[in-house]
């Protein structure tokens, strides 16, 4: 990988050539270099060292967007996975046109799932027939992105199975699906357990803080927040840190006292 990377940057001859073996190659083929792009952009972003795993290069950015979206195949498939996990919205935005097409032609759990990350602005209603339309209308993947585009009343079911959830398994559940939706409203309610004392518990094996949970669902939308992600959680004032960035960015304020510090907890093997 290091033939792609000059001074610390991604070579920009480097990722044209890529790009053209992207829209000329086979599934297996582009699929891969996919992975070798996501790689190339996570080991040169400065966040990575912190923790974080967030792809911004611009360039790497249009090359997913353009050709990797552009055939329906393993190759797209994997691009719109990193398109949507590793990619804050304000760069997905700017693909907008090549997101919604991509929909458009090929309407798979993936591509819903970009769109309610993408939250298009001048294709919004395009997207919203597709997902309403008969045959994809009851998919998870299609009402997430209609609540990511403003239908409440499903926003509004995925809110209350978070508050109705009896165990933190359930709660944590409800919450990928929060963050899937990632409107202002989703992420406050997110936000909200971040004092949550339930757990999750597996017998004889481990026991996590559900509070891991929130953060997840939270650095979904925020990649750039190496603050937010669990594995940077050692005591108490690391989830603090993740509280202020919620209050300062999302408004969300926190009364009652957090739970005693927990992240996991192993049990001894015998």
């Amino acid at each position: 990988m290091d033939e792609f990377i000059i001074n610390g940057r991604p070579d920009p001859a480097a990722l044209r050539l890529l790009s053209r073996e992207l829209a000329t190659r086979g599934p297996e083929n582009r699929e891969a270099i996919v992975d070798l792009l996501v790689k190339i952009g996570l080991a040169t972003d400065p966040l990575t060292p912190k923790g974080a795993e967030v792809l911004r290069d611009q360039q790497i950015i249009a090359v997913l967007a353009g050709p990797g979206l552009a055939t329906e195949d393993l190759g797209q498939y994997a691009a719109m996975h990193a398109l949507r996990r590793l990619v804050v919205r304000d760069n997905l935005v700017l693909h907008e046109d090549a997101i919604v097409k991509a929909l458009l032609e090929s309407p798979s759990d993936e591509a819903f799932l970009l769109a309610a990350k993408t939250k298009p602005v001048k294709d919004k209603v395009l997207v919203e027939q597709l997902a309403r339309s008969p045959e994809r209308k009851e998919m998870k993947e299609a009402k997430i992105a209609r609540a990511a585009l403003g239908a409440m009343e499903i926003e509004n079911e995925f809110i209350t199975a978070a508050e109705n959830a009896k165990t933190g398994q359930e709660l944590a559940d409800a919450l990928d699906t929060l963050a899937l939706i990632g409107t202002q409203r989703s992420l406050k309610a997110i936000a909200g357990y971040l004092r949550t004392p339930m757990t999750i518990l597996v017998p004889n094996a481990f026991e996590k803080s559900v509070r891991l949970d929130v953060l997840e669902a939270l650095r979904y939308n925020y990649p750039d927040q190496p603050l937010l992600y669990p594995n940077n959680i050692y005591n108490e004032e690391d989830y603090r840190a993740a509280e202020l960035f919620c209050t300062n960015t999302l408004g969300v304020t926190f009364t009652e006292p957090p739970p005693p510090f927990m992240t996991y907890r192993g049990f001894p093997s015998f």
